[in-house]
């Protein structure tokens, strides 16, 4: 490459050069451990991805061979009918900025990498929201009690300010079951992630309240299934889902309840997860990892700390990246837990990496460069713009290989 020049095949060199392999991984998964350990399968095409699930074995068994053969029976199968989910992301550079770089490709290469990071960053966080969202139809947040707090600054549940961007464009819904959406738009002005409060422009038209849902605009219905979706236990109802009424068995097809609100004063943390992971390997799972959020895996350290805890690293199923768990003995043996900031306070998710799959057309995610080259000119703005895209979803292929609570110490 040129080092005195700043011209096309400079920087369309570079991002060949740089943006490939383990640098990509890195920048999407950093802080988003679950997005960096789940199994990928980056080669799924199609409108309809089926995926076949087995939920009730044979019924032709018997002590006697008459009854066996009376009652003989094919194994019951349903199958997943699973669709991608569209993402995208956007990066800029001016004209003014590539003019001033010229003959100075260090200072281009610094402006250009720190457009290119920002969307990794941006695509990376968007992406490890929604496969850990708690609310369905990609909700980032509902607003919790407003005493004290004035519209159009709002009071979140919990801990979700950190969904949010300033700059952000949100929408809300109807009231009374969030089925409808509200096309009117505001724009997020100010986030406090201590106080966990996002500010807006404007409040809408009707104003908000207590149990009133955000969503970024445009992604209402359109957001992966994410793995609290995928697993409401006991608390399932009739909808279909992917295809599927999982109500005909509950725990096979919507997954275990994991154990909450232990009697145990001196480890209700520790003894919840035992016995999660002792209802996992009654129904023939053997959990390999549990998701807890920072706050409540750094209640479960003050817990094991007195019995001598165990640390061991995770690793990120591609990139360099691995993460620091606590390691304990459940009921299924010993499962590492990792602290996760997409997973909502008190929740608890744990179950076998295997039966989770990230699946996609392609990688996640990757640079537009159909046409074989990186950028195009902005019509309306004197900048060149870089896309990030990608079409994916995730199947848990096996729901009663997890457990998920949403309120552990409830």
């Amino acid at each position: 490459m040129a080092t005195n020049a700043t011209t096309q095949g400079d920087y369309v060199a570079f991002l060949k050069e740089f943006y490939v392999g383990t640098v990509v991984a890195d920048l999407v998964y950093k802080n988003h451990p679950w997005l960096a350990i789940v199994p990928k399968n980056p080669e799924i095409r199609g409108n309809i991805y089926p995926k076949p699930i087995r939920f009730a074995n044979i019924t032709g068994q018997s002590a006697t061979f008459a009854t066996a053969h009376a009652n003989q029976g094919p194994a019951t199968r349903k199958r997943w009918e699973l669709q991608h989910v569209d993402n995208y992301a956007k990066a800029t550079v001016a004209n003014k900025v590539i003019e001033l770089s010229l003959g100075r490709p260090a200072a281009f290469r610094e402006a250009l990498t720190d457009a290119v990071d920002s969307a990794h960053s941006a695509f990376g966080n968007d992406c490890h929201f929604e496969l850990l969202a708690k609310y369905p139809n990609g909700a980032r947040a509902q607003l919790g009690d407003q005493t004290g707090y004035t519209a159009p600054e709002f009071k979140l549940l919990g801990g979700e300010a950190r969904f949010f961007e300033v700059g952000m464009f949100v929408q809300t819904t109807d009231a009374t079951d969030h089925s409808t959406l509200i096309s009117e738009v505001q724009k997020v002005v100010a986030v406090d992630r201590i106080n966990d409060t996002v500010t807006l422009d404007f409040d809408f038209t009707l104003p908000l309240a207590i149990g009133d849902r955000l969503y970024r605009e445009g992604d209402y219905g359109k957001k992966a299934d994410s793995l609290p979706l995928w697993l409401p236990g006991s608390a399932v109802t009739n909808t279909l889902f992917n295809g599927i009424d999982r109500t005909a068995d509950s725990t096979r097809l919507a997954g275990v309840d994991a154990a909450h609100g232990s009697s145990d004063a001196t480890a209700p943390l520790l003894d919840d997860l035992i016995t999660t992971g002792a209802r996992l390997y009654r129904e023939g799972s053997s959990p390999d990892i549990c998701l807890l959020n920072p706050v409540t895996q750094g209640a479960l350290a003050f817990e094991t700390e007195k019995r001598a805890a165990r640390y061991i690293k995770v690793n990120a199923t591609s990139g360099s990246l691995s993460f620091s768990a606590l390691e304990i003995m459940t009921g299924a043996g010993a499962v590492p837990v990792v602290a996760d900031p997409a997973v909502a306070e008190n929740a608890c998710l744990m179950g076998e990496k295997g039966a989770v799959e990230l699946f996609s057309a392609g990688g996640l995610p990757r640079m537009f460069k159909k046409d074989g080259s990186f950028y195009h000119r902005e019509e309306t703005a004197d900048n060149l713009a870089f896309y990030l895209f990608a079409f994916y979803n995730q199947c848990v292929q096996a729901p009663v290989t997890w457990a998920y609570t949403a309120d552990i110490t409830a």
